[in-house]
C-alpha cells in the first residue's frame, strides 16, 4: 500500500498567520542586530591587535625583496665578469675589445653606472655610459657619443691616462689623453679588500664622486687571481622603492647603514649635506630632521623592534627593522606610522557596522508587521508553483513551509508532483546524455521506486549465459545477490518466459520484468517490491506494472548503447595500441617507448590536475582529457611508421641499404695495385730499383694511412674541423681508372637518375671520393610547405630529399646524420600530425594531434614542426614533450646508448630547462611531485635509481634561467 505524503517536522500546533510572523521577524532582527554589534566589535579588537605587527612584517619583507632584487643581479654581473676576458686582458686593446661586455652589464642593469677593472700592474679601465643628465657637458663629449672609457696604463715613462668616447654602434669618435688622469686602483680599498677574498666586497655608502648620487662599490678578484673587477651600484632606484613602501600618507621611512649613515629616503633631498667646497656627503640619521626616525634608529634589540611614542600632537609607532645583509652591508630600516592613519579604516568599519545594525533593527520591525498582513504571499507562491508546473517548468525551488496546516500539506503535495515530473525528464535527458551505465540503471531505478513508491528494488545484469548478476539495489527488499536463470523464482521465471511477472506475498507485490534490447536479446532483469493496495485503490496496480515495464524498457536499451560504446572504444584501444607496438618493434632503438610514455604523460597531468600552486590553478583535467591524452600519447609516434628503418638506424655516415665504405676501400685496393703495376713498370723501363722500391713503399703507406682516415670519418664518432674536411677533400681529389660501364645492371631508378648526364667515355678517370649530381634527389613540390600550409609546419625543409654525396655524408660535422637525413626523422612528427588530422576524432578528442604532435616543441620556439612557444602549447601538448624525453632518457633497451641514471637523466633535464627546451613549470611539478621516483620504481632497473637532489636541480634550472634572462 502506498502512504500518504507526510509532514518531514510536526506540525501539531498552528497559531495565527500574522502573530506567527510578528513573532519571527521580530525575534530574527533582534539577533541579527545583536550579532552584527558583536562581530564588528570583536572584529574592531582583533583589527587593532595584529594590523601592527602585519604591516610591520609586510614592509620589512617587501624590502628584503626589493633590496636582493637590486644589489643581486649586479653581483650575479659581477661574478660572471670574474670569469670574463676582461679580467684576463693584459694589454689595452684587449681591454677596449670588451667594449660590448661591458655594454651588455650596463643596458641590463640600471643600478650600475660603471663596470671596471684593476690590474695588479698598476693598470686600470672603467666603463661609463654618457646618458645620465650632465654627464655629456661634464666630459665635454663629442655629439653621438654613449659610452666614455677611461683607461690608465702604466709605461716605462709613467702612467698615461687616456679618455676614449664611442657612438653607440661601437664606433670610436675621439681619443683624448689626460697627462693629469692619475690614479692607481692598487690603492683604493674596494681593490686591497677584493685581493684578500674570493667573495664579493662592498664598500660603505657614499656620495659617487662623477653623477652626486649615492650608492657603493662591489667588487670581486677575478677567477686567475689577478685583476680585480669592480661595479658602483647607485642607491636611486632603492629610494623610489622605499618610497612605495610608505604605508600612510604622514608615514616615515629610511634604509640606514649601521653607523646611521641614511641610505635611501623617501625624500632623497634630505639626505644630501653640504660638505668641503661645493661637494656633499649622505646624511647621518640624526642630520635628517626627522626627530622620529632618530628614536627609531636608537631602539634596543637586534631582531624586529618596535614601541608607541607621542610627537605632534599625534600618536606615533616606531620601528626598527634589520635588513638581510648585502654582502658586507648591513642595513636597518627605519619607520615612524601616525597610529590615527593606520587604524582609519579599522575604526570607520566599527562605525559603519553599528549604524548598519541600527538602520536595519529600525526598519525591519516595522516592516515585519505590514508582512503579517501580507501572508497571503504564501498561498500565492503555490499557485504560481501550480502554474509553472502547467508550464513544463519543473526547475527546482525551495520547499515552501508554514505552520499553516493547509498551506504546508498543499506546499507538499505541489512539490511532490513537480518532483515527480521532473524525474521523468531527468530520466529521459540521462538516457541521452550520460555515458555511465551504471550511473544511468542508479537513476532509472530510483525514478521507478520513488514513483511507484515501492518498499525496494534492484537491477541485474546479464553475466553469462546461465547467470544474471546485481548491479543496483536501493530499499529494504529481500532481493538474492544472483540469480540462475533455470532457478525457479520470480526473477529467472521472467528471464525464462521473456515478460513480465508479477507475485502477492507478505504484504508486497513483486514485479520482475525482463530487460530486452531492440534485437531481441535478454541482458537483464528490474525487480521492484511494491506495497500492496488499500481496498478502494482501483486499478492503479496495473498503471504500476506499466510505468515499470516502460522504464526498463529505457534500461535493456541503454545497457545495449553503452555496450556498443564499450566494444567501440575498447576496438579503438586494441587498434591504438597495435600501433604503438608495430612501431616500438620496427626498430630496435625505440624499445616499449610507445607503451612507457603514456604512463608518465598521464602521471603528470594528474599531478598538475591535483596541485594547489598558482601556476595550476587554471588548469583541470577533465574526463574527455584524460581520454584525450591516453589517445595522444599512445600515437604521439605514429609517423615513425613511415620513417625507413635504414636513416633511423644509421651507424655510419655512408651507410643506406648497406655501407657504402666497402665501396671506397676497393677503390684504394685499385690504387694501391695500380701503384705496384707503374713500380714493375719503372723498373722494366731500367730505373733504378731501389729507387723504386721506396717510391713504391711511400706510395702504399700515403694510400693507407689515407684510407684510415676516410674509414674513421666514416664512424663519425669525432666532431670533424675544419683541416679534417680539407684534408678529405685532398684525399678525394685524388682519380682512379674506370674501364667497365657503371649503367649496366643498374636498377630502372638509378638509370633514370643519371640518364640527364652524359656518359664519360671508356677509360674514364673519376676522383676517389665524388659527390655526383645523381647522388642529389630533388624534393617533390608536394614535400615542401609554404609559410600559410594549413598545418602550420614551419620547420626548415632541405632542398634536396637524399644527397648520397661521398663527401657530403663524410663531411657531416658530428654524428652520421646529414641535414637530409634528420629532416626525414624529424619528418615523423609531420607526419603524426598529418595522419592524426586525418582520423575523424570526435568533438572531445579534437585535441589529439595537437597533444600528440607538440612533443619535439621548445618553449622558446625553436622546436618542430611547428616551431611554437610555450604560450602556444595546451599545458598537455608540453607535459608531452617532458614525457617524451625523461623516456628517452632513462630507458634501458636502447643498444646504442648505456641507460642513464636517475639523477644523470634529471639533471640533462634540468638544463634542458634553463636553454628553454622543457616548461619549468612542468618540471618543478615532476619533481616537487614526486613522480620522478614513482615512474622510476615501475619503469627502471635498479641499479639506474639513485638520489635526486631535488631543490639543487630546480635551482639549476631557475639558475641557469636567470642567467639566460640576463
Amino acid at each position: 500500500m502506498r502512504t500518504a505524503p507526510r509532514s518531514i517536522l510536526p506540525y501539531s500546533i498552528h497559531v495565527p498567520l500574522n502573530v506567527a510572523v510578528a513573532i519571527g521577524v521580530t525575534l530574527l532582527v533582534a539577533c541579527i542586530v545583536g550579532a552584527l554589534a558583536f562581530s564588528a566589535y570583536r572584529g574592531a579588537q582583533e583589527s587593532l591587535a595584529t594590523a601592527t605587527n602585519e604591516a610591520i612584517e609586510q614592509g620589512a619583507s617587501l624590502l628584503d625583496e626589493r633590496i636582493g632584487r637590486i644589489f643581486e643581479p649586479a653581483d650575479n654581473q659581477l661574478r660572471l665578469l670574474s670569469f670574463s676576458d676582461l679580467a684576463r686582458a693584459r694589454t689595452l686593446e684587449e681591454r677596449l675589445a670588451q667594449q660590448p661586455l661591458a655594454r651588455a652589464v650596463l643596458r641590463g642593469n640600471p643600478i650600475v653606472q660603471a663596470v671596471y677593472a684593476g690590474y695588479t700592474d698598476g693598470d686600470f679601465v672603467l666603463f661609463r655610459p654618457i646618458e645620465p643628465a650632465g654627464l655629456a657637458s661634464r666630459f665635454n663629449a663629442p655629439a653621438g657619443a654613449d659610452l666614455l672609457v677611461q683607461t690608465i696604463t702604466q709605461s716605462n715613462a709613467g702612467a698615461v691616462g687616456e679618455y676614449r668616447f664611442y657612438a653607440p654602434d661601437g664606433r670610436l669618435l675621439e681619443h683624448r689623453p689626460l697627462p693629469e688622469y692619475r690614479f692607481d686602483p692598487r690603492q683604493r680599498p674596494w681593490f686591497a679588500d677584493a685581493s684578500l677574498t674570493e667573495r664579493t666586497v662592498l664598500t660603505a655608502p657614499y656620495l659617487f664622486f662623477t653623477t652626486r648620487v649615492p650608492g657603493v662599490t662591489l667588487a670581486r678578484r677575478a677567477a686567475d687571481g689577478g685583476a680585480v673587477i669592480g661595479l658602483d651600484a647607485e642607491f636611486a632606484n632603492l629610494a623610489a622603492q622605499i618610497d612605495a613602501l610608505r604605508m600612510t600618507a604622514s608615514s616615515e621611512l629610511a634604509v640606514v647603514s649601521r653607523d646611521g649613515t641614511v641610505v635611501a629616503h623617501h625624500d632623497p633631498v634630505a639626505m644630501l649635506i653640504p660638505d668641503v667646497g661645493d661637494s656633499f656627503r649622505l646624511a647621518h640619521v640624526d642630520e635628517l630632521a626627522r626627530p622620529l626616525l632618530a628614536e627609531a634608529f636608537r631602539l634596543d634589540g637586534d631582531g624586529l623592534t618596535g614601541e608607541s611614542d607621542h610627537a605632534g600632537s599625534r600618536d606615533w609607532h616606531l620601528v626598527r627593522a634589520p635588513l638581510k645583509p648585502v654582502g658586507s652591508l648591513e642595513l636597518v630600516a627605519l619607520l615612524a606610522i601616525p597610529e590615527d592613519e593606520m587604524f582609519a579604516e579599522a575604526r570607520g568599519i566599527v562605525a559603519e557596522q553599528v549604524l548598519i545594525a541600527l538602520l536595519i533593527f529600525a526598519v525591519s520591525v516595522p516592516l515585519g508587521l505590514w508582512l503579517t498582513q501580507r501572508s497571503v504571499v504564501s498561498l500565492r507562491r503555490l499557485a504560481d508553483e501550480a502554474r509553472a508546473i502547467e508550464a513544463f517548468d519543473f526547475a527546482e525551488r525551495p520547499l515552501l513551509r508554514s505552520h499553516i496546516g493547509e498551506i504546508d500539506r498543499l506546499s507538499l503535495a505541489v512539490d511532490r508532483m513537480r518532483k515527480t515530473l521532473k524525474d521523468f525528464l531527468d530520466t529521459s535527458v540521462a538516457l541521452g546524455q550520460e555515458r555511465d551505465v551504471g550511473t544511468l540503471l542508479e537513476t532509472i531505478l530510483g525514478t521507478v521506486l520513488e514513483t511507484a513508491g515501492a518498499r525496494g528494488g534492484a537491477i541485474y545484469r546479464l553475466a553469462d549465459v546461465t547467470r544474471i548478476q546485481r548491479v543496483r539495489m536501493r530499499g529494504e527488499a529481500d532481493l538474492p545477490a544472483e540469480v540462475e536463470r533455470s532457478a525457479g523464482g520470480i526473477i529467472a521465471d521472467a528471464l525464462e518466459h521473456r515478460e513480465t511477472r508479477t507475485e502477492a506475498g507478505d504484504g508486497s507485490l513483486r514485479v520482475a520484468v525482463p530487460l530486452i534490447t531492440r534485437d531481441g536479446a535478454v541482458v537483464g532483469a528490474v525487480a521492484v517490491w511494491l506495497p500492496m493496495l488499500q481496498p478502494g485503490d482501483g486499478p492503479r496496480r496495473d498503471a504500476r506494472v506499466g510505468f515499470i515495464e516502460a522504464l526498463s524498457a529505457s534500461a535493456a536499451v541503454a545497457i545495449e548503447t553503452r555496450e556498443l560504446i564499450d566494444a567501440q572504444k575498447h576496438l579503438l584501444e586494441s587498434f591504438i595500441q597495435l600501433i604503438a607496438a608495430a612501431i616500438d618493434a620496427k626498430s630496435p632503438y625505440t624499445g616499449s617507448h610507445c607503451q612507457r610514455v603514456p604512463e608518465l604523460a598521464k602521471m603528470m597531468a594528474e599531478a598538475a590536475h591535483a596541485s594547489e600552486d598558482e601556476a595550476w590553478r587554471d588548469f583541470n583535467l577533465s574526463g574527455n582529457d584524460r581520454e584525450a591524452l591516453h589517445i595522444a600519447a599512445w600515437l604521439h609516434d605514429c609517423g615513425k611508421i613511415t620513417t625507413p628503418e635504414y636513416v633511423v638506424d644509421k651507424a655510419t655516415k655512408l651507410e643506406g641499404i648497406h655501407d657504402r665504405i666497402h665501396e671506397i676501400r676497393m677503390r684504394f685496393e685499385v690504387l694501391k695495385r695500380d701503384a705496384r703495376i707503374a713500380a714493375l713498370e719503372a723498373r722494366l723501363a731500367g730505373e733504378d730499383a731501389q729507387a723504386v722500391a721506396a717510391s713504391l713503399d711511400n706510395t702504399l703507406a700515403e694510400l693507407d694511412a689515407e684510407f684510415a682516415f676516410v674509414a674513421d670519418c666514416n664512424l663519425g664518432g669525432e666532431a670533424m674541423a675544419d683541416a679534417d674536411i680539407e684534408r678529405l677533400r685532398r684525399i678525394g681529389a685524388r682519380t682512379w681508372l674506370r674501364t667497365l660501364d657503371d649503367r649496366r645492371g643498374i636498377s630502372r631508378d638509378e638509370a633514370l637518375l643519371r640518364a640527364p648526364y652524359p656518359q664519360v667515355p671508356l677509360p674514364a678517370e673519376e676522383a676517389l671520393l665524388a659527390d655526383q649530381p645523381w647522388h642529389r634527389i630533388e624534393r617533390p613540390d608536394s614535400e615542401r610547405f609554404g609559410p600559410d600550409n594549413p598545418w602550420g609546419f614551419a620547420m626548415e625543409v632541405p632542398h634536396y630529399k637524399y644527397d648520397r654525396g661521398e663527401l657530403h655524408n663524410l663531411s657531416v660535422r658530428r654524428g652520421t646524420l646529414t641535414p637530409e637525413d634528420r629532416y626525414i626523422i624529424n619528418h615523423h612528427m609531420i607526419q603524426t600530425i598529418m595522419m592524426l588530422e586525418r582520423l575523424p576524432f570526435p568533438r572531445h578528442l579534437s585535441k589529439v594531434p595537437e597533444i600528440a604532435g607538440g612533443h619535439h616543441e621548445r618553449m622558446d620556439g625553436r622546436g618542430y614542426p611547428r616551431c611554437l612557444r610555450r604560450e602556444d602549447m595546451s599545458v598537455l601538448a608540453r607535459t608531452m614533450a617532458l614525457a617524451d624525453v625523461f623516456e628517452a632518457l632513462t630507458a634501458a633497451d636502447r643498444p646504442y646508448k648505456a641507460p642513464k641514471t636517475l639523477s644523470e637523466s634529471v639533471g640533462i633535464m634540468a638544463r634542458m630547462v634553463a636553454g628553454q627546451h622543457l616548461d619549468p613549470d612542468l618540471f618543478r611539478l615532476f619533481l616537487q611531485s614526486d613522480i620522478h621516483r614513482r615512474y622510476a620504481e615501475r619503469f627502471l632497473d635498479a641499479s639506474q635509481i639513485d638520489e635526486v637532489d631535488v631543490e639543487a636541480m630546480l635551482a639549476i634550472a631557475a639558475g641557469a634561467t636567470a642567467s639566460l634572462d640576463d
